[in-house]
């Protein structure tokens, strides 16, 4: 299989062209080439820039399949539909990687029929989660608008992984792997859902290779985990002591602690208990499957034991400190 990955340096990208590579496809990257561009010697390497409407390398060319997993652009449906009308002719399958995002409101067990952000309006001026969503909503609608049945739209929640470069998920099993008291939100009782980066990437080319188009949530694991049992399995992995210390909603919110960013899976009133709990059945019954949460913690871990990133996200230590102290919780750390 032939197989066209816009961008391909980074995080999702970089699965996407490993595992494309280990399955014998020969893959094109298409970029600016300013990212990590060492790396897949052995892949064809197109240079150019979607946001300035270079896609000059890009003509004349054929494909089975493209990967689109153009994220945080304001003006993500102007690049996706040049794109994807430039290669109309060129390619069988467009995939976009969309977001659970494009939910306005959540449902427990939502489906794939949940309304969308309304797509005929103005391009968002400012760049939060609604105009994420919405601007992922349209560029949706561009993708099934070109390429109809040739169209697979991808919608993951929480993407997890080695590379990721959000530090999210991540921070939870640095943080353990520390020990001592650990702050945690709420409830050990509280919904997580989230996907294995490697889990999402083989099942689209799984996909794809059926000849398999639509719309399907992509979110994990195949039964309820609860954010207890995650972090148990971070403490377990690592080897840790750590303790865990649950701290009510009033508190971390006297502390302004910032939802999902400062404190990741931790969300406001109205989506803890719906935005990490919708339904994946369509997705299963079109074989997706998931290694388990043991391996992706471990492979997580041994990844950022050698990376050691700094992340935008997580709770500052000293923060957490401050925050356990005032509960007479620990003297000192």
């Amino acid at each position: 299989m032939k197989v066209l990955i816009l961008g391909g340096t980074q995080f999702l990208g970089r699965h996407f062209a490993e595992i494309a590579l280990n399955q014998g496809y020969r893959i094109t990257l298409f970029n600016r080439g300013q990212t990590n561009n060492s790396l897949y010697p052995d892949a064809e390497k197109l240079v150019g820039d979607r946001v300035k409407g270079d896609l000059s390398a890009l003509k004349g060319r054929k494909w089975d399949i493209v990967i689109d997993t153009a994220g945080y652009f304001s003006n993500l449906p102007h690049l996706v539909r040049a794109t994807a009308e430039l290669l109309k002719d060129s390619v069988r399958t467009y995939v976009f990687i969309s977001t659970i995002s494009v939910y306005p409101e959540f449902q427990a067990n939502g489906d794939e029929t949940l309304p969308l952000y309304p797509i005929n309006q103005e391009l968002p001026q400012q760049m939060n989660a609604q105009a994420y969503g919405t601007l992922k909503a349209m560029a949706e609608s561009v993708v099934q608008e070109v390429y109809g049945e040739q169209g697979l739209i991808i919608r993951p929640g929480l993407i997890v992984g080695p590379y990721d470069n959000t530090g999210r998920f991540t921070y939870w099993i640095r943080r353990i792997s520390q020990g001592g008291e650990v702050l945690a939100p709420e409830s050990p009782e509280l919904p997580v859902q989230y996907i294995d980066a490697r889990d999402l990437v083989q099942w689209i080319y799984r996909l794809t290779l059926a000849h398999k188009s639509g719309v399907y949530n992509a979110v994990g694991p195949d039964y309820c985990l609860k954010l207890g049992q995650f972090l148990a399995t971070c403490q377990q992995v690592t080897g840790s002591n750590a303790t865990f210390i649950w701290v009510p909603r009033e508190i971390l919110e006297s502390y302004k602690i910032e939802h999902w960013q400062e404190l990741p899976l931790w969300l406001p009133p109205n989506l803890q208990n719906t935005f990490p709990c919708l339904s994946n059945s369509k997705a299963l019954a079109n074989g997706l499957n998931f290694r388990s949460l043991t391996q992706t913690i471990h492979d997580i871990w041994q990844w950022d034991l050698v990376e050691q990133l700094e992340y935008a996200s997580g709770l500052l230590r000293d923060k957490e400190i401050a925050i356990l102290q005032s509960m007479g919780k620990i003297n000192t750390i």
